[in-house]
């Protein structure tokens, strides 16, 4: 495994920058990080692991086909064809729904939804053509359970998943596996910045009374891009603590 390339989206977020380093940590060190914005942590993180931040990072617009293609051209260039993609890119707001500006609910769906579809366009070909590979899909917990103050959001996780569930079949008889992650609340992010007595309720929510790891998150992928996960496809995998 620790030769096969893998393409992680959103990198530059905390989610993806503790991926990034969980995957370096286990010697998955044919990574391709793409970032939106400029994350001095993450080049950190690739410098400390001994990696030319130059080779293994990419900035790209994920909502623009052309920057996604140029993406892609990067990461063939400088690895050959990816076995695994892992759409993590995505972004939220707050707002109720019936306050909600048209521009922001489709702006959210694109940063979600548009961004793991035409990720997964860019690599599928090459997939198809190697007759094998992984595609990862990050929806979230509020795709099942609804969530005030974010519709758009649950919305665009939702919309990953029917997304993903199509892709297993279109892609299984090149065996190419698709499944989705549905996460709950992890210690990263823009969870840091949660008051003290909000995030104690959001813990006492979660029937294991915690937070979740970047492990929990980074052991699912490995055995999903492992040759055990290769009968696993059209999958929901829920790591949320129980909370659904």
């Amino acid at each position: 495994m620790s030769a096969q390339t893998i393409v992680l989206t959103g990198a530059s977020g905390g989610i993806g920058r503790a991926l990034t380093e969980y995957f370096l940590e286990n010697k998955l060190t044919n990574l391709v990080c793409q970032y939106k914005t400029h994350d001095e942590a993450l080049f950190e993180v690739l410098r400390e692991h001994g990696l030319d931040t130059q080779r293994h990072s990419f900035h790209a617009d994920l909502t623009d086909e052309n920057e996604v293609h140029q993406f892609g051209e990067f990461t063939r260039k400088n690895f050959g064809q990816p076995w695994a993609v892992i759409n993590l890119a995505g972004a939220s707001t707050n707002a109720m729904s019936w306050k909600l500006a048209k521009d922001e609910f489709i702006r959210i769906m694109q940063s979600n939804l548009l961004t793991t579809f035409l990720t997964s366009k860019e690599f599928i070909p090459g997939m198809r053509e190697a007759n094998g590979g992984r595609l990862i899909n990050i929806s979230s917990v509020v795709a099942f359970t609804g969530i005030a103050g974010a519709s758009h959001y649950a919305a665009a996780k939702a919309a990953i998943i029917g997304l993903t569930k199509s892709m297993a079949q279109e892609l299984s008889s090149k065996n190419i596996t698709a499944n989705a992650l549905a996460l709950g609340y992890f210690d990263y992010g823009l969870i840091k910045d949660v008051p003290e007595t909000m995030l104690n309720e959001i813990k006492a929510r979660v029937p294991l009374k915690r937070l979740g790891l970047a492990n929990e998150i980074g052991g699912m992928i490995r055995f999903l891009i492992s040759d055990d996960g290769a009968f696993t496809t059209g999958q929901v995998l829920h790591i949320n603590g129980g909370l659904y």
